[in-house]
């Protein structure tokens, strides 16, 4: 009997050590987390509306120039085309992205302080795909510089000054873009990184804390 009760204590000292404890809540975002998150998202936005305004008054900048060269020589309007062709495309862009800026932050803002890991999880994946798109802009970008490139020295060759105009736009038009989207490919990467750490250290704890030993007699 004295056996008995011994191997009993000794399995519920065992017991006691080895079990283990209810399991931690996981840790989620802290407060320091979100306030860094959130003002890297405010400064994201706040970058990409200045940009949209930017390029709403560069668009009719150009716009005015494209005009002002279709009342020129061949050389100029065949320029000028082009130029009003990027204008176009300046002003819908940027208009998008100016107007939409606001609801989508107020959106994103809501949603970090709410739910920070589906903001995590669906703003990752959004600016994934806008990074995708930044690498289909720049194919489709030097695209339209070689075509400049060639359409200039077609003209030039072939002494026609409208063909020549058209492809010096062209590659003014391609120079402006991608200026102006390697600026914006570069906020997009860096908000995205902080996206991607955003936690980062609260998943540290949550793997360190569930680390135990479960054992069941």
């Amino acid at each position: 009997m004295r056996n008995i009760l011994l191997a009993t204590a000794v399995l519920l000292f065992c017991h006691s050590v080895f079990a283990i404890e209810t399991a931690p809540t996981p840790v989620t975002a802290n407060v320091a987390q979100k306030n860094a998150m959130l003002a890297a998202m405010r400064e994201y936005f706040h970058e990409e509306k200045t940009a949209a305004k930017l390029a709403i008054f560069g668009s009719a900048i150009a716009g005015g120039a494209g005009i002002y060269l279709t009342t020129q020589s061949d050389l100029g309007k065949g320029a000028g085309y082009s130029l009003l062709g990027v204008a176009a495309i300046g002003v819908v862009v940027g208009g998008g992205v100016y107007f939409r800026t606001n609801s989508q932050l107020r959106r994103l803002e809501d949603q970090l302080a709410t739910a920070p890991l589906d903001y995590k999880r669906e703003e990752g994946e959004r600016m994934a795909r806008v990074n995708a798109q930044f690498r289909i802009l720049k194919i489709a970008e030097y695209s339209i510089l070689g075509l400049g490139v060639a359409t200039t020295v077609t003209g030039a060759v072939k002494q026609a000054d409208l063909t020549t105009g058209v492809g010096i736009g062209l590659i003014i038009d391609a120079g402006l873009l991608l200026l102006f989207d390697h600026f914006a490919e570069t906020r997009a990467h860096v908000y995205a990184q902080r996206i991607t750490e955003f936690g980062a250290a609260a998943r540290t704890v949550d793997v360190i804390q569930g680390l135990s030993f479960d054992y069941h007699f």
